[in-house]
């Protein structure tokens, strides 16, 4: 309330002292008139305004003190900007709790070019603002202007200038109070350090969830929170990645297998224009999750006007990429992609699914996007009536692009993404439940084992979600993820129960043979992406498999474990409340 007070006090402050400067040299001159018969009204206008501010009296005195005031106003809204940062300090530190903690930007004593991540603080004044409605919220950036701040405050977002020493940061931003902090600085060791300390005995605040940002791809894909973190600190902390969260929630938003998942013939086409952190994102999920009905490898086709670079920075991360997708490259200048190209791309042999349009150029992304609408008018077919989807990225602090969704002539086949217009979505997509569901479940068929087979050790990913190390957070993570695909690929979809209108679907023993192969391939792409390889006997420590072969290849005994695997991904549905249903839409 107070900061709001400011802002209207800086917005409509200098039209009131002039429109009260105007008001009292009125006044005086009039006042002037009727002191002198003489004078006429040119005449008081400029005695009034040649008088001398020492010896005025009356209006006119009045009048040169507003005149003061009006000159001295840029001295005032920087007092006024200070007071309110330091009631903002003040506030986060002593009154706010159960809010969110916001940590971005970049510290003043990184050296220049040691992080090579973009900017987060757009990003993470985009999130503070739109998390703002529904909880308090802190941010600390190392800077800040004017206008950012002013927005900030309207939204009732405390805003911290950050130049301090972790353990002071942790206390002006009343973490010791917070529900959670989400650490996105531009360099991941600084998150890091600021998530230890977040999690000390020291700030003594068991509860605080933390959301610990680390990138580039290459060291996410390495990262081990169990190298980092004690295993009693480890369940308050969620390591995330932008571009990874990004590429997660497009698949499950706009999922490239919609128009042929209940095919055993057609493949995904996706064509990503720009192979940045989030292009890159995109075809490791693609990998981890492009296991359908069909059997077919997603082919990916990417344009970047460094394509070849970005594509060995892909491969590099993940060698194993090219195993499981059909990569066709394409080196361009956005701006000199003509139509000649995108219909180059539509006309494939192989139809394209969906297209993800996601550079860092809101502009960029327009026009491709227009491009490719514009192209895929007259693309359906007889067996395929729907054309293929084109989705934007909307960078932060963008706005042209909402715009051409909201207004523009794409006739529903333009679809926005943006992370921080549904910050739920950001917050919510570090929501464990499913994965810790068939996690879970996972243990106590392990537990089971233990009792009923002598001789029997049990697994080792057998132990609590709270000290599970991240690679199997993750692969139960995709498995999680998986799901939907699996069920697109009956005709299926899961729902609550309560929600279930007409009969349950029944899973026939043909549809779980079908789910049984995806989710063999499915889990044979996540290991290997992981780096496991093939070889016998199994070797935890040396990331070696026996089961790394195609499903015909199995035992019987290994298929049926992929088939009570399946079975029990939809027991588990079933006992929190979810059903499968035939979806008549299919």
């Amino acid at each position: 309330m107070f900061n709001r007070a400011l802002i209207f006090v800086q917005t409509w402050g200098l039209a009131l002292l002039i429109a009260l400067t105007v008001s009292a040299f009125g006044l005086a001159t009039s006042e002037a008139a009727r002191g002198d018969a003489a004078l006429s009204t040119w005449e008081a206008m400029l005695q009034v305004a040649m008088s001398n501010a020492d010896d005025a009296t009356g209006w006119a005195g009045y009048m040169h003190l507003l005149v003061k005031l009006t000159i001295a106003w840029a001295g005032v809204k920087v007092y006024m900007a200070t007071a309110g940062l330091k009631w903002d300090t003040f506030s986060a530190r002593w009154l706010v709790k159960s809010h969110v903690v916001i940590v971005a930007g970049r510290d003043e004593d990184v050296a220049p070019g040691a992080s090579e991540q973009p900017d987060k603080r757009d990003l993470a004044l985009e999130l503070a603002l739109a998390i703002a409605p529904r909880e308090d919220v802190v941010l600390a950036l190392p800077e800040i202007d004017e206008g950012q701040r002013s927005r900030l405050w309207e939204a009732g977002v405390r805003v911290i200038a950050d130049r301090l020493p972790t353990a002071q940061l942790l206390e002006a931003t009343g973490a010791a109070r917070a529900r959670m902090l989400i650490a996105m600085r531009d360099d991941y060791s600084q998150n890091i350090a600021l998530t230890h300390a977040a999690v000390s005995p020291a700030t003594s605040n068991t509860r605080l969830e933390v959301k610990c940002l680390i990138e580039p791809l290459s060291v996410r894909r390495e990262f081990r929170i169990e190298e980092y973190f004690d295993e009693p600190a480890r369940p308050q902390i969620r390591v995330f990645s932008e571009p990874e969260l990004i590429a997660r929630r497009l698949a499950h938003a706009f999922p490239p297998d919609a128009p042929v998942a209940g095919s055993d013939s057609e493949g995904v086409h996706v064509v990503i224009v720009g192979l940045g952190s989030v292009g890159q994102s995109i075809l490791v999920q693609l990998a981890r999750q492009g296991h359908y009905r069909s059997g077919k490898k997603p082919k990916v086709t990417v344009v970047d006007r460094s394509v070849g670079d970005r594509w060995r920075e892909a491969r590099e991360a993940y060698p194993a990429l090219e195993r499981w997708l059909q990569v066709e490259k394409e080196e361009a200048r956005f701006e000199a992609v003509g139509m000649d190209q995108i219909k180059k791309w539509l006309t494939d042999e192989r139809p394209v699914t969906v297209a993800y349009v996601c550079t860092r150029d809101e502009i960029v992304n327009l026009r491709i996007a227009r491009l490719l609408i514009e192209g895929t008018k007259g693309q359906t077919r007889p067996d395929r009536p729907v054309a293929a989807k084109v989705v934007a990225l909307d960078p932060a602090g963008g706005c042209v692009l909402a715009d051409f969704a909201a207004h523009g002539g794409h006739e529903g086949r333009f679809h926005l993404f943006s992370l921080v217009r549904s910050s739920e979505g950001f917050l919510t997509e570090m929501d464990d439940t499913r994965a810790r569901q068939f996690h879970e479940d996972y243990c106590r068929s392990d537990d089971e084992r233990v009792r009923t087979e002598p001789g029997y050790q049990g697994a080792d990913a057998n132990m609590a979600w709270s000290v599970l190390p991240e690679t199997l957070r993750n692969a139960n993570r995709m498995t999680a993820d998986h799901f939907d695909v699996k069920m697109r690929a009956i005709g299926c979809r899961i729902v609550p129960r309560d929600q279930a209108a007409g009969e349950h679907a029944t899973l026939t023993p043909g549809e779980i043979e079908v789910l049984s192969i995806m989710e063999h391939n499915r889990w044979w792409a996540d290991r290997s992406l992981d780096g496991w390889t093939l070889g016998n006997p199994r070797n935890n420590d040396l990331k070696i498999h026996p089961n790394m072969v195609p499903y015909e290849a199995l035992s019987e005994a290994d298929k049926q474990k992929d088939r009570n695997n399946v079975q029990n991904m939809v027991k588990v549905l079933s006992q929190e409340g979810m059903v499968i249903v035939r979806d008549t839409a299919a």
